[in-house]
């Protein structure tokens, strides 16, 4: 037995619960495939095991621990509290974890199954990965005497604040709440805490009918992904108050109510089900909740639905937006009612797009409904596809090599030695030998390209860092991959989870993750809980050479991640972070990385629940990308851009068309405020579905670390988010941005913070680019889109603002609705300016990249020019000029002439 637990404790942690799934407690040493791992324990011990290079006592310091090591019982017997404590806080030498370090002592924490009885709050740390055994579960199960606010506490106090508690993951865990009187207050699981940190496959079992328990608490912190909970009974399934959560896959059973905001700037619930629960969300909290979507989502032998604070008439703050998209639903209840039980969307089996907030085009919707139309290859079983992280319980021993224990390659990750030679071998090997690689915990260090082959499936122990290094990663004119996944035009399998991706020094040239390949089927190239940093940590040098306001000497990376043309991947609960402090202490770090997340892939692309942040010229780039879906995309502005900065905008960096850099060519030069980093740059591309993005801006000028000096009191950046080249089909739900005056720039609209109020400064919950097909199958769009037009016609100030161009695309869009009654107002409208500028001949080229739009305009140009002749042959004049009886009315006028454009349109087949 101990023989097995000591080969548990050097196997990364999911990778020993799987193997030693069907292995039970009295049979493990008769079993051979038990027999074939003791016999291979050796040589996971020793120099193949994980280490922490960058802690005082990497020798004696256990990354990895297994609880029963600490002399806890899992037999439900006893308190196992402060045993379970100590598997957490040890250090190896007597000390403790706490407030002692995130990357400089990582830890990967084992619990196998069975049952563990604790009294008091068990209170986990950053840097630390939790995990149980799969396939049995192990149960965390509070004593009917227990003492305290939580049972499981996922803040970690010792670093101060909900926002920084970073690095935090449990997976595989049941919480048990049963024993405590069903009417206290308390939570199973407190979990405020910031990006990187997650939980994956947990289930949480609480009283039925109890007016105390809440499941999860989600209390302040900016976390980005909640997925794959399943919840029962409780008072509360899950409390939110956090800046902004993707929830994926959350199955909530007889809570009386599943999911109550009581916060939180956004969030989107992704493949949401609730079953015999009273009350599916309650948004009833006024002025709290800014928006919040329901996606793909299910509700069985239930309440309503979602009940909501009606905001569309409030003075200030416009909160409580919804946005409800593809939702099953199976009683005579209604759907979604008031907070005065006022019915705002009625009992209905399934409901295709509902929105209630903000819209662009348009103003404030109460309960518009669109039809979305999303491609099939996001889809799966008509829901965008999703998929858990895999356990690998299907692979034997002999498949599963550690990268430090491979005859003829020698891999230290000990932070100094270039592992790159062997690391490539060893990756190519075990591709094309069906095998798993895993990392011990170090810090891996590559002077070349780590190239990842097709045939791929990789895991790591507590985030297991490879780190880029030397000349190879220093020309920005030549960038070059720290790690690849494939190469273009590659098939088939990689698969990457709880590994971390950086650089150990400034890399101009260095792309820290670039994905090439694609796979046969969605999610074959996948990623889970991993992270991309750069600088910031133990392990890097930059912050100890980036101290300067002027970052030309620091560019530390091109790009952080890169999803290449021909490339698919899924990626769950991605964080892409430049650093804007250190999270171990020192000296604080100005570094400029020149982009974050650039998506050009076009065979189907998955971010769900990502974050972006404190990238230079952009953190999302959406670059003629296709066939993209991203649930929650979480952004930081550098803090040191924006107006009295030391550098202006693109500068230390220079534009890139082939990277399709944003050049900020539409500021000023010495606008500073404008030039500021956009969060989400959309340029061009074709069915991109954005959800729920999360867009702050803090702090502007000189970065000097303090968190009050510099910070936004109004606005302190123009633009936040950006659309350019017309994408086709773009559909963009609950925009959330702080502190900058224009949601999206696009040219159309601009729809500004000083028009849709809410969340945290601004709020649109809808923003759509519609295709002629959208339009035309959902007409009542243009029905919001124009509310209120003919009143806008009689009003002096928006006849002088309103231009030609901008009343043709009113009747291209009236044309592609068969709107044909407005159509007629619009063109009332046309002929009744009179003025030069409205000549037909002098309308503006739109210069549409769509060519089928620009062909329609075209069209409708020449249509007008017909019309509008006919009418003045009869005597009708422009201007609402008296008409002309005269016998040569017929010719007495100027002809109305088509402008030069039209005619270079082309024919569209």
């Amino acid at each position: 037995m101990r023989g097995l637990l000591t080969f548990a404790s050097v196997l990364p942690l999911s990778l020993a619960a799987a193997v030693l799934r069907d292995v039970s407690d009295d049979a493990r040493l008769q079993n051979p495939r038990a027999d074939a791992l003791l016999e291979r324990a050796a040589i996971h011990t020793g120099a193949a095991r994980g280490i922490a290079p960058f802690t005082d006592n990497s020798d004696q310091y256990p990354v990895f621990r297994n609880v029963l090591d600490f002399k806890v019982a899992n037999d439900g017997t006893g308190d196992q509290s402060g045993n379970l404590q100590d598997a957490i806080n040890s250090d190896g030498n007597g000390g403790s974890r706490y407030k002692n370090g995130l990357t400089t002592k990582p830890a990967e924490i084992y619990i196998p199954g069975g049952t563990y009885q604790i009294s008091k709050v068990w209170d986990l740390r950053v840097g630390t990965i939790i995990v149980g055994d799969p396939n049995d579960p192990p149960v965390i199960k509070a004593s009917a005497d227990f003492d305290g606010d939580a049972v499981v506490n996922g803040f970690d106090f010792g670093v101060g604040a909900p926002e920084t508690s970073f690095m935090t993951l449990i997976k595989n865990i049941v919480i048990d709440t049963t024993a405590i009187d069903k009417d206290k207050a308390v939570m199973a699981l407190n979990w405020g805490v910031a990006q990187g940190a997650g939980m994956s496959n947990i289930k949480i079992v609480m009283p039925e009918d109890s007016k105390g328990h809440t499941g999860v608490v989600l209390k302040g912190g900016s976390t980005i992904a909640v997925t794959d909970v399943n919840i029962h009974g409780g008072a509360v399934g899950i409390q939110n108050s956090n800046q902004q959560v993707n929830f994926k896959n959350i199955y909530f059973n007889r809570s009386s109510t599943a999911y109550a905001a009581t916060g939180g700037w956004t969030s989107l619930l992704q493949g949401v089900t609730f079953d015999t629960c009273g009350r599916g969300v309650d948004l009833t909290k006024e002025g709290n909740a800014g928006s919040l979507v329901l996606l793909d989502s299910k509700s069985i032998n239930s309440g309503p639905v979602i009940k909501f604070a009606d905001s569309s008439n409030t003075n200030g703050d416009r909160n409580n937006q919804i946005v409800i998209k593809n939702l099953e639903h199976d009683t005579t209840n209604p759907i979604a009612v008031k907070a005065d039980d006022t019915v705002a969307l009625d009992a209905a089996d399934t409901i295709d797009t509902w929105v209630w907030g903000n819209a662009d085009p348009g103003n404030y919707v109460a309960g518009t409904q669109y039809k979305t139309v999303r491609p099939d290859a996001l889809l799966k079983d008509g829901k965008y596809f999703t998929k858990e992280a895999p356990t690998y319980g299907e692979f034997a021993s002999d498949q599963i090599v550690n990268v430090k224990s491979v005859a003829n390659h020698s891999v230290k990750g000990d932070g100094k030695t270039d592992d790159a030679a062997s690391l490539n071998a060893i990756l190519l090997d075990n591709a094309a030998n069906c095998k798993i690689t895993y990392f011990p915990y170090g810090v891996y260090i590559v002077k070349d390209t780590l190239y990842i082959p097709p045939g791929s499936r990789i895991i790591g122990v507590a985030w297991a860092v490879v780190s880029g290094a030397g000349d190879k990663f220093k020309d920005d004119s030549k960038p070059t991959p720290v790690i690849k996944v494939g190469n273009d035009g590659e098939i088939g399998v990689a698969e990457i989870q709880d590994m971390r991706f950086t650089v150990s020094e400034v890399l101009p040239g260095a792309i820290i993750l670039e994905v090439n390949m694609a796979g046969t089927s969605p999610g074959d190239v996948g990623f889970w809980n991993t992270i991309v940093t750069i600088g910031g940590t133990a392990d890097t040098a930059i912050h100890e050479s980036c101290t300067d306001q002027d970052t030309h000497s620091c560019k530390d990376a091109f790009l952080a991640v890169y999803l290449t043309k021909n490339s698919s991947s899924y990626f769950q609960n991605l964080w892409a972070w430049t650093a804007d402090h250190n999270v171990d202490g020192g000296p604080n770090q100005i570094i400029a990385t020149g982009r974050g997340v650039l998506v050009e892939a076009t065979k189907g692309t998955w971010l769900v629940g990502s974050g972006s942040e404190h990238h230079w010229l952009y953190n999302y780039n959406f670059g003629q990308a296709e066939n993209v879906f991203a649930g929650l995309l979480q952004t930081e502005t550098p803090y040191n851009q924006g107006y009295e900065a030391t550098l202006t905008l693109p500068d230390p960096w220079a534009a890139e068309a082939a990277y399709h850099d944003p050049d900020y060519t539409w500021c000023a030069a010495d606008d500073q405020k404008c030039r500021t980093a956009l969060a989400i740059n959309v340029d061009g591309g074709k069915d991109i579905f954005l959800y729920n993005s999360a867009s702050w801006a803090f702090f502007h000028g000189p970065w000097d670390g303090s968190y009050s000096k510099t910070a936004c009191d109004g606005t302190c950046q123009t633009n936040m988010n950006r659309v350019a080249n017309d994408p086709d089909n773009l559909a963009w739900y609950a925009i959330n941005i702080k502190s900058a005056d224009t949601l999206v720039l696009g040219g159309k609209g601009n729809p500004s913070k000083d028009n849709n109020p809410g969340s945290w400064g601004g709020n649109l919950v809808a923003y759509r680019v519609f295709t002629n097909e959208d339009l035309h199958a959902s007409p009542e769009v243009i029905n919001a889109r124009q509310a209120g037009i003919r009143n806008l016609f009689e009003i002096p100030l928006f006849r002088a603002r309103d231009t030609s161009l901008r009343s043709l695309y009113r009747l291209y869009d009236d044309l592609c609705a068969d709107r044909r009654t407005l159509m007629t107002y619009e063109c009332e409208y046309f002929v009744r300016r009179g003025s030069e500028r409205w000549s037909l001949s002098r309308i503006k080229d739109p210069c549409d990249e769509d060519p089928v739009r620009y062909a329609l305009l075209a069209s409708l140009v020449e249509a007008l020019v017909d019309a509008f002749n006919w009418k003045l042959e009869l005597g009708i004049r422009r201007g609402g000029r008296p008409c002309d009886q005269s016998e040569n009315r017929a010719t007495n006028f100027v002809r109305e002439a088509a402008p030069e454009w039209t005619g270079k349109v082309g024919a569209v087949d």
